[in-house]
């Protein structure tokens, strides 16, 4: 099939989070083309017991004295409104395909069926196309890397292909993402004198929690920031991102909640920073006289990976696709701290081009960057047939 079959296919599925049987038809359609290129295939469910988050795992052994592993994922954000086409279906207009996880990070896979129908690799292939990367990948890559650690023994290298065209990703940030709710004393509308009104609580919260984004603002890492980025080394960031309070215009709600996104220095430890981030907002708390709850839903280290000579040969051979490559460290959180933390050697490199509106309305790919990742994929793991 032609690499943009393959991706119309793969947008199809509303995998933004695994409702009904879209996780499932997604992996089983990735499966079954792996089986057709005479992949051994195996789909391991990594729920519990309760929903089903099915990964991927594939494998193709050549006499080759290395194998390199092939990580993407399968599932995406949600597509919220702003949409000029349907999101869920592959639309072509100036040489770009548009459609919820093009880049991030189904085009991805897309190529490496592609590419794999084109070639007769010169080294082991082992790929592992993974759920729920985009809500901290436990349930994925992390549950492979758990309960799967035998088949991981033999990789040389691990490619994330869930990144940046503009550099090779040798690095990423830590990620905490956590919810903050605030409790006060609901109410009639009419009556606000009988009432402590949650929502202006977590208002003035809010205010005081903005001073952590000037804390994780000093942070420095020694990790070389990407291209474009407004300090040369990995710097932290912390962000509000989602609010919830209220059931109706005229009730006063006795809770409202905010949800933060952090991202930590590669160097730092998820424990550490839960622990001073916590010990921040309890002191606020305290001295504000508010009654909160903090929560953390998701989370996982970053990694530096040192520039290694395979690494450089990675870099070298994709220079010759993509122009003006250089190594860089990821803003953004990935797969590869769970294959990094088993002594993986671990690169990243995908079909994200800066403005290709990953995480917003009317993600696209550019079908010439499409045609590029086939390439990359052939030259790294062996010759045209």
């Amino acid at each position: 099939m032609k690499t943009k079959e393959i991706l119309k296919e793969l947008v199809s599925f509303k995998t933004d989070n695994p409702t009904d049987d879209q996780y499932s038809k997604c992996a089983e359609y990735i499966a079954e083309r792996l089986k057709d290129l005479k992949f051994e295939v195996e789909i391991v469910d990594g729920g519990d017991g309760t929903i089903v988050k099915p990964n991927v795992i594939a494998e193709k052994n050549f006499a080759g004295n290395e194998t390199i592993l092939f990580s993407a994922h399968y599932d995406v954000v949600p597509a919220d409104e702003g949409w000029n086409n349907n999101p869920w279906t592959l639309t072509e207009k100036d040489g770009k395909l548009f459609g919820r996880g093009t880049s991030d990070d189904k085009g991805a896979i897309a190529a490496f069926i592609s590419a794999m129908e084109e070639i007769s690799p010169a080294i082991g292939v082992k790929a592992i196309i993974a759920c729920d990367e985009e809500v901290g990948g436990e349930d994925g890559l992390g549950y492979i890397t758990k309960n799967h650690f035998s088949w991981l023994s033999d990789i040389s290298m691990a490619w994330i292909a869930d990144a940046s065209t503009a550099f090779v990703g040798i690095g990423a940030s830590g990620v905490l993402g956590g919810e903050i709710t605030v409790y006060g004393k609901g109410g009639h509308a009419g009556y606000p004198h009988k009432a402590d009104n949650a929502v202006h609580r977590l208002v003035e919260l809010m205010t005081e929690i903005r001073e952590y984004e000037n804390i994780a603002l000093q942070k420095r890492s020694s990790a070389k920031s990407p291209p474009g980025s407004p300090y040369p080394n990995v710097w932290g960031r912390f962000s509000m991102t989602m609010l919830k309070a209220g059931a109706k215009t005229n009730i006063i709600p006795e809770k409202a909640s905010m949800s933060f996104d952090l991202r930590y220095l590669p160097e730092e430890t998820r424990s550490a920073v839960e622990n001073e981030f916590r010990k921040f907002f309890d002191e606020i708390c305290a001295k504000m006289g508010i009654k909160a709850e903090l929560k953390y839903v998701y989370g996982h280290n970053g990694y530096i990976q040192p520039i290694t000579t395979r690494v450089r040969e990675f870099g070298q051979r994709l220079s010759t696709i993509f122009s003006g490559i250089d190594f860089a460290s990821e803003l953004g959180g990935n797969d590869g701290p769970f294959l990094f933390e088993l002594g993986i050697p671990t690169v990243a490199f995908g079909p994200i081009d800066p403005d290709s509106k990953f995480h917003m309305p009317d993600e696209f790919i550019r079908i010439d960057t499409l045609k590029k990742m086939v390439q990359a994929i052939k030259s790294i793991y062996g010759k045209s047939s």
